[in-house]
Parts: structure tokens; sequence; C-alpha cells
């Protein structure tokens, strides 16, 4: 591979410190993980490279204000564009031993089964994975598909202590969790004492709500919002533009600024930015699932979930654990908003970024990884059928 870089200071190296590396990502909710790696990476004159995965040639890949969204700040230059089904031999051939995959957990799955069964795999490679946000009706299946790596990287505490417990449970060799914190929470300065802001934001998601009736209600409500606060501006946060790639896709009829001007007659602005630049003019946020509300709690801005009537139809939807976890506010408790406060359970679910945990995360292995047996694909498989009925379980019992 030619697109790479080898930097750093000058760094005694451990015998155990890759010498280099391989970053994997699909479009928008993984490539933030990617850049807290390579930095580490260049800080230990590591040689790396990245890769963006698309299905499709044709597709476009992340855009440069998208980069820019998720505050990366490796160079463009540096990442090769290759295709889904190429990816196993890029990954065979290309001689690392480190190697991130910021894929959804299936396809992280299927290529480490197929990577075990490619002689020309570096046995001595590190394999790492991480979860790019909430796993609330897919918790069992999530961490299954993710748990045949080497490090398992988590942001959520709750979910890294479940996982340590339910993988020692496997009769399977898994991975070894890592709690290293949220890459959007690289610093939580203090919430600035300035009394008037000027913001109330939307976090917008794509698939929640699913309906179209459950996107209209949601921009009815948010129309009631805005003449709640007449002197504050809606702002909506979008998750990519149109256009963008995203894991999460939307039709341009169903986005919440275009329901708001064609039904409510109310047009909004929308923010295709880093919202973390202006978080100190948000007067409040709202969603309905997203862990941006997660997020904006850790800053300490008051965030809230708007229940909507419908019932869950995506997988992606946790409304009902922001429900459960006090975040829930119906319209007319959101009148008055210096009387609202950050929900302070929200740092039970979300970490901040802990820099110190990446050393035992980037390492080789200490010695090869020996070939994976028949029986083990078989038990790895019923592993993701009972993940699965789990979760399905679990989603009856949630109604």
């Amino acid at each position: 591979m030619s697109d790479s870089r080898k930097s750093g200071d000058d760094f005694q190296r451990h015998p155990l410190m890759p010498s280099k590396a391989l970053l994997v990502y699909s479009a928008d909710s993984y490539v933030g993980y990617c850049d807290i790696l390579f930095e580490h990476l260049a800080r230990i004159s590591c040689e790396i490279n990245v890769i963006e995965v698309v299905h499709d040639l044709r597709e476009p890949g992340l855009s440069k204000a998208q980069r820019e969204k998720w505050g990366v700040s490796f160079p463009e230059c540096l990442i090769r564009i290759v295709e889904e089904a190429e990816l196993p031999k890029w990954i065979a051939e290309s001689g690392a031993d480190f190697l991130f995959l910021g894929l959804p957990g299936r396809k992280v799955f299927h290529i480490c089964n197929t990577l075990h069964e490619l002689p020309s795999s570096n046995a001595l490679m590190t394999i790492a994975t991480g979860f790019p946000g909430l796993q609330y009706y897919m918790r069992f299946t999530g961490l299954f598909w993710r748990s045949f790596v080497d490090q398992l990287l988590f942001t959520d505490p709750h979910l890294y202590r479940s996982a340590r417990k339910w993988l020692s449970l496997l009769p399977l060799s898994t991975a070894n969790c890592v709690l290293l914190g949220s890459p959007r929470l690289k610093q939580v300065p203090p919430r600035s004492d300035i009394s008037i802001r000027k913001y109330i934001v939307v976090f917008e998601q794509n698939e929640v709500p699913a309906s179209s009736h459950g996107r209209f209600e949601l921009a009815r409500k948010l129309a009631v919002l805005a003449e709640m606060h007449p002197d504050k501006k809606l702002l909506i946060v979008a998750r990519n533009s149109s256009g963008e790639t995203s894991n999460h896709q939307a039709l341009d009829n169903l986005r919440l600024a275009h329901i708001l001007q064609e039904r409510e007659g109310l047009t909004v602005e929308v923010f295709n930015g880093n919202w973390m630049t202006i978080a100190d003019d948000i007067e409040f946020a709202v969603s309905v699932s997203s862990t941006a509300l997660l997020e904006a709690s850790i800053l300490q801005i008051p965030s809230f979930s708007i229940p909507i009537g419908e019932g869950s139809k995506s997988p992606f939807d946790a409304s009902r654990f922001f429900q459960r976890l006090g975040f829930e506010r119906q319209l007319g408790e959101l009148a008055r908003p210096h009387a609202l406060k950050p929900v302070a359970r929200a740092a039970d679910f979300l970490a901040p970024l802990d820099m110190s945990a990446l050393p035992q995360i980037i390492s080789r292995r200490p010695k090869p990884r020996r070939t994976t047996k028949p029986y083990e694909f078989l038990l790895r498989r019923w592993c993701i059928a009972s993940a699965r009925a789990l979760d399905r379980a679990f989603r009856f019992i949630d109604r």
C-alpha cells in the first residue's frame, strides 16, 4: 500500500508495539475511533494506512465536511477507498500487525472468520473493533458479533461491565474488553456561565422515528416547541446532508427541516458541522433516541427525549432506554429553560475518552493466533443465533 504515513517523536519502542497499522472505517459512525488511534500510532512512529470501505466504488465517500464534523485530523491523502468485497484481501496483504475494524458488527464477524481462513493473513496481527453508539435492542447480537477479535473497545461503562460477565460464559476464546470512552468526548470543559444562549438544538436521527407518521408527529411537536420559545432559534443538527454517505440513510422528503417547512410552515436552520463547537450557545437539546443526548448531558447541556406515540420499528430506537433513564420530557416541561438541568445518569452509560487505555489496546499479539477449528466456527454461529433470540425476547418483554 502506498498511502501510508510514518511519523512521531523519538519514543522508546516496546517490543510489542506495532510497526505497521491498518485503520478501517465505513461511513461516519466509526471514523472517530480511527482518528484517536491514528494520533497515538503516529506518536509511536508506526506506519499507518487508512481504508474507507464502501459497498460500491461509485458511492460517495465521507465528505470533507463530514470529516470535520467528526473531528478527524488525519490527512485526506492517506485515505484509500476500497470496496467491501475486496477488504479481506487488502487486510491479508497489508502486512499490518495492528488492525482496527470500524465496521458494523455483522461485518466484523464475517471478516474475522474470513481472515482466519486466509493463509496470507498475519497471525501476529492484533484485531480491534468498537461500538459506535447505544446497543439497546441489539445488546447481545451487537456484542457477540464483535466478540471474536483481540481488543473490544467500549464507550458505555454499563455495557462494558456486562460484557465482561457475558463473554466469560462463552465456551470460546473472546475479546479483551477495554473501556476507552467516547472518541467524541476528548475533553469535557466546564459549562460556561453565559446567561443568553440562542439555540434549541434538535439531534436528528435518520431512522428514528422510522415511519413517515412518526416523523410528522415529531415535526409537529418541534413546531410547538419553537412557538414556546420565540426568543430562541430551533437548530436541526443533521447526521448527514443530502448526497452524503452514512450508515443510516434518510429520504430527503423525510428530513425534519423539509417536513417542518412543508407541513408546519416553519423554516429552520440546519447545522451539518461539529455541534460541540457551538455547545456554549445551546440552551437545551432534544431528540427521540440519540447518543448525542448522552454526550450533551455530559457537557452539562440539558438534553431530553421527546416521546412519540408510535411503537418502535427500528432496532436503533433507544427511546425506551432514555425514558427509563429519566430523559423523557413532555413539551410542557420544556417551557422554562432556566429550570432545566442535565440528567446526571448519562455518565453511567457514556464515558469520556480515556487516553491512558490506548497502550493496552495498541500492541501486537505476544504469540501467533492459532488456526480456528471447524467446531469453533459452528460454536460462533450458535452464539450469534442465541444472541438474536435473547434480543428478540428482550424486545418483546420491553413493549
